[in-house]
């Protein structure tokens, strides 16, 4: 007979996650203590075996729930549909079909989008890449990258923190105006992975490949302590898939996301 249960041991949770680390990256970097304390983690269990899990990130400004498992993901179905009276009346989902299909009964899901999980699975390709010219971005530059973010790629999500990992560099023009940033979502030197995160270039400098060039400087950077490099990318973002291919990325699990909210006049979500 299996039970839900809130999982507390990182080392119980790594030990699942590991299985499959392309597929769980994200959830692999929040086991470090720069993220930890931002984290719920809900677990399906058989007597001591963890059959699924699901993470739910609370560090932004709205709460994240990642749910993704390779199908048929009936375990991590069967644990949503126990937890979803736990979770917040609304909030973000990376989720498996089995995983949206558990959560709609109870709640309303506005799709975002087929997406993609990539994996850097042929690093010498990086190599390929003239990256001189690149910045190291400091914290010092954290105002900076807002308002870039602000007119390059509105709506992304940027947490000013993670320019502390020094794991940020940018390309910039005659003029010292940054055109091009690469950046992370994640990174963890203690569990050897990174998720890449906030590339984009200026509208005015595109077509260039400077973000190319920013993402394999990068990526060179992150090999030095990371042992895997991922990201998440929008399944119709042809251009920067291609762009990915090129550095030797590949394509290693689909999943939807979503903005979830709680269905009027019920009880649980």
């Amino acid at each position: 007979m299996s039970n839900v249960a809130i999982l507390h041991d990182k080392q119980e949770i790594g030990a699942y996650l590991w299985r499959d680390p392309a597929l769980h990256l994200y959830a692999i970097g929040d086991l470090d203590d720069f993220f930890w304390s931002s984290t719920v983690w809900y677990g399906l269990k058989e007597g001591e075996n963890l059959l699924a899990v699901a993470l739910l990130y609370t560090g932004g400004d709205l709460p994240t729930l990642l749910a993704t498992a390779r199908q048929p993901a009936t375990a991590l179905a069967t644990l949503l549909s126990r937890t979803v009276h736990l979770l917040p009346q609304r909030f973000y989902a990376h989720l498996s079909p089995e995983a949206r299909d558990a959560l709609a009964a109870a709640c309303m899901l506005e799709p975002r989008g087929l997406h993609f999980k990539m994996a850097l699975r042929d690093p010498g390709r990086l190599n390929d890449i003239d990256i001189s010219g690149i910045e190291r971005l400091t914290p010092a530059a954290t105002d900076e990258l807002l308002a870039f973010y602000a007119h390059s790629y509105p709506g992304n999500w940027f947490d000013p923190r993670m320019v502390e990992t020094g794991q940020y560099v940018g390309i910039r023009g005659e003029n010292g105006n940054l055109l091009s940033v690469a950046g992370v979502h994640v990174y963890s030197a203690e569990q050897r992975v990174a998720a890449l995160g906030n590339i984009t270039t200026a509208p005015a400098a595109r077509g260039r490949g400077l973000a190319t060039v920013a993402t394999a400087a990068l990526c060179r950077s992150l090999l030095q302590t990371v042992d895997l490099i991922g990201l998440n990318v929008r399944a119709d973002n042809i251009a920067a898939i291609a762009c990915y291919r090129r550095l030797g990325f590949a394509v290693v699990a689909e999943y939807e996301e979503y903005m979830v909210h709680l269905k009027p006049f019920s009880g649980n979500c």
